[in-house]
């Protein structure tokens, strides 16, 4: 053999054993497995959560209704806290009033019939009741010369009132309020604390001696009762043709309005529109305002003038619509003074 080819053959053989071993039919790459565990090589999946029980749903679903039932029970002793502070401040109130108010009906004076109900020509209402036997006009100057004096005394501990409402057949007897915005009187009572019921107020654009075309009064619709809720009983027609008139006291007298429309409404009609740009405009309006009111309601004829003076009273109707609004309209009547 020639020493060429034996140097060939000595460098493959020297090749073949420096070259890895195959092991069985996988080759280096099965051999590597070899190498791990059966964990590294397919993890273990987590053990799965054991299955929630009825059990378990009905304990979560009971403290959940508790939780509820404890938050309502709450909202309910807040409300009658805060219509026991509403009555107590309001009541002690009534009672400054009570025994001015109590001493005569100013609707029934029988020194001027037209005081109860407007003159014909203005209202043509042949069908309003008789007038009664009233206080003498003694009497009324001397409830005048009270009213006054407890009106004084009011704004002394409030200098925003301007007035007092009163209706007969109603809990509505109280202060009237009014401020530079008809926001702080929404959760507010005269004595300046915070209440959630709030207080009577005037619009804050009005004029404060009621000289407007239309003056504007709102308060809340309480489920206790309070405020201006009991509005809602002008939607009978038997209510409203037995309880007409709505008094208003302030320091020129006593002013007596006659109702003459309820109806509901929204905040997007303009019921509570105070200024007009010209007296025609104004009785448009009134007129509008009257044909608007409830049906059972809708039954005595009435003209209206560019001087007349109209109170507009609104409260919420406490529905599904935010915007519901109840108004009610009625028309001065005569000044006690």
């Amino acid at each position: 053999m020639k020493d060429s080819e034996k140097n060939e053959k000595n460098t493959v053989s020297a090749k073949n054993e420096n070259a890895p071993a195959e092991s069985g039919t996988g080759g280096v790459f099965l051999d590597s497995l070899a190498s791990f565990s059966t964990t590294e090589i397919a993890p273990k999946l987590p053990k799965k959560l054991p299955p929630i029980s009825s059990y378990m749903i009905k304990t979560v679903v009971m403290i959940v209704l508790i939780a509820i039932m404890l938050l309502c029970v709450s909202e309910v002793v807040e409300s009658m806290r805060g219509y026991k502070e509403a009555g107590d401040i309001y009541d002690d109130l009534s009672g400054i009033m009570g025994d001015i108010l109590s001493k005569t009906d100013p609707a029934v004076s029988k020194s001027d019939k037209n005081f109860h109900g407007g003159t014909t020509e203005n209202f043509g209402t042949p069908t309003i009741p008789e007038i009664n036997e009233g206080p003498s006009d003694d009497t009324v100057s001397e409830t005048l010369i009270l009213l006054r004096a407890k009106l004084k005394s009011l704004r002394e501990t409030n200098p925003d009132v301007i007035g007092w409402i009163s209706i007969p057949g109603t809990v509505i007897d109280y202060p009237i309020v009014q401020t530079e915005d008809n926001d702080y009187y929404l959760d507010h009572s005269i004595t300046g604390t915070y209440l959630k019921s709030g207080s009577i107020f005037a619009d804050y654009r009005n004029a404060s001696d009621w000289s407007d075309q239309n003056t504007v009064l709102y308060g809340h619709n309480m489920a206790s009762g309070e405020m201006f809720a009991a509005l809602a009983k002008f939607k009978s027609g038997s209510f409203f043709r037995a309880n007409r008139y709505i008094y208003i006291y302030t320091d020129e007298g006593i002013r007596v309005y006659t109702v003459f429309s309820a109806y509901e409404t929204n905040t997007y009609n303009p019921y509570t529109r105070m200024h007009f740009a010209s007296d025609n405009e104004f009785v448009e309006w009134a007129k509008k305002a009257y044909k608007s009111s409830l049906k059972a309601v809708y039954d005595y004829t009435f003209k209206f003038k560019g001087s007349d003076r109209i109170l507009t009273l609104s409260t919420c109707t406490n529905g599904f619509n935010e915007d519901g609004r109840l108004a009610v309209h009625a028309v001065l009547t005569e000044i006690r003074n």
